[in-house]
Formats: structure tokens, C-alpha cells, sequence
């Protein structure tokens, strides 16, 4: 159904259709409490001309008469306000006006204000009972608006396809006034229905038609079954308690949890296309991550294994005649390049870590003493380097250290190999509200804003003049979400230098 399609029905709620009355109202017959509250006013009246009969005009009467009816109507609606007119004038000639205790009417006077009296109270009671009717049908249409506001409001915040059925259920029942549940395919596990619900759903599945609720007294179901389809397929049908025959609304609820079905339709495919997006989405991610990794073998692990190889095969060919200085340079050139390959390897399987999901084990942990441990091995790997740590005292948080401890190494691994020697580093931490920052900062030249936004790309490199995979900040910035928190960058930090690595971890409640 496209959009003016949609507006048409929704339309329909608010205003019947040309073939219906105006008023749903009008079409019900009037119930026997109805009647009998229409005869308690009209003998009140009565009673009460009686006893002021004697002290009052005549006309007092008529008043009394008269506001019976105008309560009849306003209380019964339409059809009770003309009957209650029509039985007033009876009833009053009847009682009080001359002869008594008949119908006939001896004064030609009397019968002009009987005629009037009918014709005053008719056109009171029609009034009445309309209005009457109007705000009945408008407190309908303002329940029936709201349900679907709130259904609207529902299928905005559903994210997956339960919520979305749920959402229908929930606001079918409030339109049905009745119970409501949604069937798959084969699967008709509620236990309400009977054999006849159970082939009327059976029906609406195979023939992709509605299949309506039997009236009271016939043969049938006593559910109504509404098929949502897609791409030529019913993927549920919902199926709701018949109306209420005697609610004067029941065409405008029908209409109104149609309208529901169709949203919900529309919803469903809404979610099933995010769904395909996303899957397309993470295969491309996937691709370009595998292609990147290929790039990088070829590239970035070439270098070692071919230095590592070429200083292995001067030592075995020519290591009796070289000077020991020169054994020194290739061996050590040996150790360089085997841990520089070691930390592409370490990095390329954390990344497929991330990338897999990570099976965390978190445990109350002491920021200050995972900082420390990745000082001390910072101050190996890096012995040159000027690393100090600001530490006040720190709250516990629930983290998984050697992955948090990893992922501060790298971030001062960064800094190191991206800042002009003597390379200064300061590791600062504070816990403000519900969340405790850790900041890596150096004193390098700064990282240029068209790269900023890229830097936690895979395998981006700010600087490819620099060694390194790419990868680095990348694991780091999924290390800190896998943890609930996030890495942020910031550059320049002070005088057009430096660059600052903030990791925000949460703050369990009980630590802060």
C-alpha cells in the first residue's frame, strides 16, 4: 500500500465511510437499562407534578416533563431522547390533562401546548442525543489516536523483529479490547484458540486473506486473522477477538488495528533491510580488512624476514672472516628485526581477536597497578625514553588488566616512535562522575587534522615514513570498547605539539 493509500485508511478512522451512518451510535438499538433509566426519569417527573400540582401552574408540569427528557437524552443518547419525548406527552396527558386517565384531549388549547410540548421536548431530545453521540465519537477517535500514537512511538524504538511483535500484540489488545497474539507459520502455540480459530489462521496462511471473526450465535471462530505479507510470503498473521457488536466504535477499531498490521509490516521489512545492510556492510569490512592484511604481509612483514634471512646467511658463510663488531651489528640487526616481527605477529592476533569478539573476564582491578606494569615494560622496550606517571589515588573498576595493560603499552609503543628524541611521555588518570580517564601524552610533532579522524582506521599510518603495521591504535580503540568505554584523540595539546590518547572506561557504582 504506498502512502496515499495509507492516509486514505487512517482517514477512515476519523470519518466514516459515505455508506455508513453518521453516527454509529445512531444504528444501536436501545438497551433495556437504557429503557428503564428513561422510565425512572420520566416517573420522578411524574411523581413530581403530582405533589405540585396544587401550588404550582399547570405549565410547572410540562418543566418537569421536559427535563426528563433532556436527561434521558443527554444520559441515553439519540434514540432514547425521541422515545422519552413521545412517551412524555403520552404519559402527561394520560395523567393530567383533562379527562383524566385517557388519551382524548377536551380542550383545543390543551392539545396546541401538548403539540408543543412534543415538539420542544423531539427537538431536545434529537439535539441532545447528538451531542451526545459526538463526544462519545470523539472520546473513541481520541482512544483509538492515541493507541496508534503510542504503537508509532513503539515501532520507532524496535530494533528487532520480537519488539515489533510484541509492540503489535500489545496495542491490537487495546484496540480489540480483547486478547490479541501473533502466529507463525506452523506454529499455533496459543492455547486459547479452538479448532475453528486454528482453521480460520490455517486459511489466512495459505490463501493470504483476512479471515473474519463469526458474529455471536453463528458458527465459526472468535478470532479475526490479519496476514502480514512480504515479497509475496505471509511471515505472521495476528489474530484478535472479535468486537464487541454492542461498541458503537467497533468499525473504527477494526480499521485502526489494520492500520497497526500495516505499520508493523512496514516495520518488519524496515528491520529486515538494516539487517541485509548491515550483513553487506560487514562483509565489505571484512574484505577490506582481508585485503588490507594481505597488504600489509607483503609489505610491512618483508622487511624483517628479509633482513633477518640476509644477516643469517652473512653469520653461517662468512662469520669466521668478518671482525666481531660486525658479528655484533648482524646479530643485533637478528634480535631487532625477530621482535619487530613478533609485534607485527602479537598485533595482527589481537586484531582477530577484536574482530572474532572478545570473551572478556572482568575482575576488580587497581588502574594504578596496570599503569605501572605498563610503565615498567614501556621502560624496557624503550629504555631512552623519559615515561612518568601522575597517578592520584584511583577508584577500582571491573576491566580485564592484561588486555587494558596492552592496550596502554601500545599507546606509549605510539607516542614513542612518533616523538623526536629524547622521546617525554606522562601518563595521567582522574575519575570524574561515573568515569575514570587515562591520557597517554607526548610531545611529538602532533598529528594533522585530516588524519585525526583516521587514525583508529585499520592499518592507516598518520606518518608511512614511520615503521609499524597500523594496527596499533586500532586494537587499542577496540580494547577500550570491548572494556564498555572508547578512545578519543586529541591534537595539538599545547603550542601546536603533542598528542593526547584519552581511554574513558566506566565507573561501576559501588567504586564511585
Amino acid at each position: 500500500m504506498d502512502s496515499k493509500g495509507q492516509a486514505a485508511k487512517t482517514s477512515a478512522i476519523l470519518t466514516p465511510a459515505p455508506w455508513m451512518p453518521r453516527h454509529e451510535g445512531w444504528a444501536a438499538l436501545p438497551r433495556l437499562p437504557q429503557v428503564l433509566g428513561a422510565m425512572l426519569f420520566l416517573a420522578v417527573a411524574a411523581l413530581g407534578t403530582h405533589l405540585t400540582q396544587d401550588s404550582f401552574p399547570e405549565p410547572s408540569g410540562l418543566f418537569l416533563f421536559f427535563v426528563a427528557v433532556l436527561l434521558a437524552a443527554v444520559r441515553f443518547g439519540f434514540w432514547i431522547g425521541i422515545a422519552t419525548a413521545i412517551a412524555a406527552f403520552a404519559l402527561f396527558n394520560f395523567l393530567f390533562v383533562a379527562p383524566l386517565y385517557t388519551l382524548a384531549i377536551a380542550k383545543p388549547g390543551d392539545l396546541l401546548v401538548l403539540a408543543e410540548f412534543l415538539c420542544v421536548a423531539g427537538l431536545t431530545g434529537f439535539l441532545a442525543g447528538r451531542l451526545r453521540e459526538e463526544a462519545n465519537a470523539a472520546k473513541s477517535r481520541a482512544a483509538v489516536l492515541e493507541v496508534l500514537s503510542a504503537f508509532a512511538t513503539d515501532l520507532a524504538e524496535a530494533d528487532e523483529p520480537l519488539a515489533v511483535e510484541q509492540a503489535l500484540v500489545i496495542h491490537a489488545t487495546a484496540l480489540a479490547h480483547g486478547p490479541a497474539l501473533v502466529l507463525h507459520d506452523g506454529n499455533p502455540d496459543a492455547t486459547d484458540l479452538q479448532a475453528p480459530d486454528l482453521q480460520a489462521a490455517e486459511r489466512a496462511f495459505r490463501r493470504h486473506t483476512p479471515q473474519d471473526a463469526a458474529e455471536p450465535g453463528q458458527q465459526g471462530g472468535r478470532y479475526t486473522f490479519l496476514p502480514l505479507m512480504q515479497q509475496g510470503q505471509v511471515v505472521l498473521v495476528l489474530g484478535y477477538h472479535r468486537l464487541d457488536a454492542q461498541r458503537p466504535d467497533r468499525f473504527a477499531r477494526a480499521a485502526a488495528i489494520e492500520v497497526i498490521c500495516h505499520q508493523a509490516n512496514l516495520a518488519l521489512e524496515r528491520l529486515r533491510f538494516a539487517q541485509a545492510a548491515e550483513e553487506a556492510r560487514t562483509a565489505a569490512t571484512r574484505e577490506q580488512l582481508r585485503a588490507a592484511l594481505l597488504t600489509s604481509l607483503s609489505h610491512d612483514l618483508r622487511t624483517p624476514l628479509a633482513t633477518i634471512l640476509g644477516a643469517i646467511t652473512s653469520l653461517r658463510q662468512l662469520g669466521a672472516s668478518l671482525p666481531p663488531e660486525a658479528r655484533d651489528d648482524l646479530a643485533l640487526a637478528i634480535e631487532e628485526e625477530a621482535q619487530r616481527l613478533a609485534n607485527y605477529v602479537d598485533n595482527l592476533l589481537h586484531m582477530t581477536r577484536l574482530q572474532a569478539g572478545l570473551a572478556l573476564h572482568l575482575v576488580w582491578v587497581d588502574p594504578a597497578d596496570v599503569i605501572a606494569a605498563a610503565v615498567a615494560r614501556a621502560h624496557r622496550a624503550f629504555p631512552l625514553a623519559e615515561i612518568t606517571a601522575d597517578l592520584p589515588d584511583l577508584p577500582m573498576i571491573r576491566a580485564e588488566s592484561a588486555l587494558l595493560e596492552q592496550s596502554l603499552f601500545n599507546l606509549i609503543d605510539n607516542a614513542v616512535k612518533f616523538s623526536t628524541p629524547p622521546a617525554r611521555i606522562q601518563i595521567t588518570a582522574r575519575a570524574q562522575a561515573q568515569t575514570l580517564t587515562l591520557t597517554v601524552t607526548d610531545q611529538g610533532p602532533g598529528i594533522a587534522p585530516e588524519a585525526l579522524a583516521q587514525i583508529f582506521t585499520p592499518f592507516f599510518r598518520a606518518n608511512p615514513s614511520f615503521p609499524g603495521t597500523g594496527l596499533g591504535l586500532t586494537i587499542c580503540h577496540g580494547i577500550a570498547a570491548a572494556l564498555g568505554g572508547n578512545l578519543t584523540a586529541e591534537s595539538p595539546v599545547a603550542e601546536g605539539h603533542g598528542t593526547a590518547m584519552h581511554i574513558s572506561l566506566p565507573l561501576p557504582k559501588a567504586a564511585a
